[in-house]
C-alpha cells in the first residue's frame, strides 16, 4: 500500500508541487492584498513579513517544477547558480517567517536582528559551498535540515502564540469578534505548520521525510492542506484592516457634520441672539439719558428691553433643549445598527450620511430605523453578497434613505415571498411615513432598496424654531408603492 501510495504521489509529482506553490502563493497574495500601511494596529506592522515568507516558498518550489527542465539546455554552472538562488530564496523566506513571528511578539532591537543574521549566514552559506562545488541537491537538503529545525519551528511557534496575543487585544477593543475566531485559526495553523514545516525535515538529497518513507505521502501534502487554512484564516481575519478604515471614515464623517454644526451655531447665534442682546444694549444706552428728561419714557424702554432679554433667553433655552433633544439622533442609531450588522455578520456595510437630516419625532425614527434594519437583513440572508451601502440623504424636498448591495439581485418573481414579511413590512411603514418605497434589482448585479419621504407632510417631522437646511438635488427613481392616499 505504502508502495502504490509512493509510486502514485510520484508519477503526479508535478502537480502535487504546482499545488503546493499555489497555496503559498495564494497566501502571499492574500495578506498582500488586505494588507494597509496606514493602520494603526500592532498586526500592520508584521504582515509583510509573512507575505515575503509565503512568496519566497512559492518562488522555491515553482523553482523545482522548472529548474530540472532547463538542465537539458543549460550549463551545470548556470543550473548551480539557479540552485544556489533557490538556496538563498529558502533561506529568505525561513527568516521572514521568524521575523514575523518576532514583530508580532517583540519589538526589541537585540531580538529582531536575529533573523537577518541568520539570514545572511545562509546566503553566506549558499555562496560559499555553491563555490566549493557542493552537490546541489546536498546543498538544498542541508539548508533545509537547519533552518527548518532552528528557524521554521521556532518562527511558526511564536507567530501562533503571537496571534493569540493579537487576538486578545483586538477581542479587548470590542472589534468584531469573527476576526478574533479567525485570528485564532491562523495561530492554530501556524501551530500545525511547525509540526509539518519545521520538524518534518528532509532525511536525504532527494528530499525524502519520515512521513514519505513511513506512510508513502509526501510532505507537500500536509503542508498544502495547513498553508490553503491559513491563508483563507489570514483572509478573513485581515479584514479588520478594512473594518478599521470603514471606522476611520465613520469618524471623518461625524467630525465633519461636527464642524458643519459648529458652523451653524456661531452663525445662527451671531445672526439672531447676538444681535438681539446687542440691540438691548444700544435701548439701554439710548435710556440711560432718559431717565432725568423724561422718567416715564424711560422705565417704558426698561420694561421693553426686560421682555426682549426674557424673550432672547427663552430662544436660548428652546436652541439648547433641541441640540441636546433633537439631532443626530437617527444618525446614531443608524451607525450603531450598522456596526452590529458587521460584527454580527461578517460583511462590509459602509454608512454615509448627505446633506443635513431634519429631526424627527420619535416614531418617524423607529420607523426608519427597522426599514434600515429589515433592509441589511434580507441583503445578509438572501443576496448572496459581501457588501452593502447604507445612504442617508437630506435631499431639497425629501429624506431618501437607500440600501444597496452587490449580491444575485432579485429572484424572478420579484421582492414578494409567499409567507414573507420583511418586504410588506418595509413599504407599509413607508407608507404609514407618507413617502414611497422602491425594492429592485440593479445593473451589475445586487438589490437597491429606497424609501423616499417628502418633507411636504409635514406632521410626521419633529417642530424646529430653526430653519432646516437640506442638500442634494432630486433625483428620479421608480417606486412600487403608491403615494400615502389622501382624505
Amino acid at each position: 500500500m505504502i508502495e502504490r501510495l509512493y509510486l502514485y504521489f510520484e508519477l503526479n509529482k508535478i502537480i502535487v508541487l504546482a499545488v503546493y506553490a499555489q497555496v503559498y502563493f495564494t497566501l502571499a497574495l492574500v495578506v498582500l492584498l488586505q494588507w494597509r500601511q496606514e493602520s494603526g494596529l500592532e498586526l500592520a506592522r508584521s504582515v509583510p513579513y509573512l507575505s515575503a515568507f509565503a512568496l519566497a516558498m512559492a518562488l522555491v518550489i515553482w523553482g523545482d517544477i522548472f529548474i530540472p527542465f532547463q538542465e537539458v539546455y543549460l550549463p551545470p554552472s548556470a543550473v548551480r547558480i539557479l540552485r544556489a538562488v533557490q538556496v538563498g530564496l529558502l533561506v529568505v523566506g525561513f527568516c521572514s517567517l521568524l521575523y514575523f513571528g518576532i514583530q508580532l511578539n517583540w519589538n526589541t532591537s537585540w531580538i529582531c536582528r536575529i533573523p537577518p543574521v541568520l539570514a545572511l549566514g545562509g546566503l553566506i552559506f549558499a555562496v560559499a559551498t555553491t563555490v566549493a562545488g557542493m552537490d546541489p541537491a546536498v546543498q538544498r537538503m542541508r539548508a533545509e535540515q537547519f533552518g527548518r529545525l532552528f528557524v521554521v519551528y521556532p518562527g511558526s511557534f511564536t507567530a501562533a502564540w503571537g496571534l493569540r496575543g493579537q487576538a486578545e487585544k483586538i477581542e479587548a477593543l470590542g472589534l468584531p469578534s469573527y476576526i478574533v475566531d479567525w485570528l485564532r485559526v491562523a495561530g492554530f495553523s501556524f501551530g500545525a505548520y511547525a509540526i509539518f514545516g519545521g520538524i518534518l525535515i528532509p532525511l536525504t538529497p532527494t528530499g525524502t521525510t519520515i512521513l514519505e518513507s513511513t506512510l508513502g505521502i509526501p510532505v507537500a501534502i500536509p503542508r498544502s492542506v495547513v498553508v490553503a487554512v491559513l491563508a483563507f484564516a489570514m483572509l478573513r481575519a485581515l479584514s479588520i484592516f478594512r473594518y478599521e478604515l470603514q471606522r476611520l471614515i465613520a469618524e471623518m464623517g461625524r467630525a465633519q457634520a461636527l464642524a458643519a454644526d459648529r458652523q451653524r451655531i456661531g452663525r445662527e447665534l451671531h445672526d439672531g441672539t447676538i444681535q438681539a442682546i446687542y440691540g438691548a444694549g444700544l435701548m439701554l444706552q439710548h435710556t440711560l439719558h432718559l431717565i432725568r428728561e423724561d422718567p416715564d419714557k424711560a422705565e417704558a424702554n426698561i420694561r421693553a428691553i426686560m421682555n426682549s432679554l426674557n424673550q432672547t433667553i427663552a430662544d436660548i433655552r428652546r436652541y439648547i433643549y433641541d441640540l441636546a433633544s433633537g439631532e443626530g439622533e437617527l444618525e446614531e442609531r443608524l451607525s450603531q445598527l450598522t456596526a452590529e450588522m458587521r460584527s454580527q455578520t461578517g460583511m462590509t456595510i459602509d454608512y454615509r450620511i448627505e446633506g443635513k437630516p431634519p429631526r424627527l419625532s420619535e416614531t418617524v425614527q423607529e420607523h426608519i430605523f427597522q426599514i434600515v434594519r429589515e433592509a441589511l437583513t434580507n441583503a445578509h440572508k438572501h443576496s448572496g453578497g459581501d457588501h452593502v451601502t447604507v445612504l442617508l440623504r437630506s435631499d431639497a424636498d425629501a429624506l431618501r434613505i437607500v440600501v444597496s448591495d452587490n449580491g444575485r439581485g432579485l429572484p424572478p418573481g420579484g421582492p414578494l415571498r409567499p409567507g414573507g414579511q420583511g418586504v410588506p413590512n418595509i413599504l407599509s411603514r413607508a407608507q404609514l411615513l407618507g413617502g414611497r418605497a422602491s425594492i429592485r434589482s440593479r445593473t451589475g448585479g445586487g438589490t437597491v432598496v429606497e424609501v423616499e419621504i417628502p418633507y411636504l407632510n409635514t406632521s410626521i417631522w419633529q417642530p424646529s424654531p430653526h430653519p432646516m437646511s437640506n442638500n442634494g438635488d432630486r433625483q428620479g427613481a421608480s417606486h412600487e408603492t403608491p403615494a400615502h392616499p389622501s382624505g
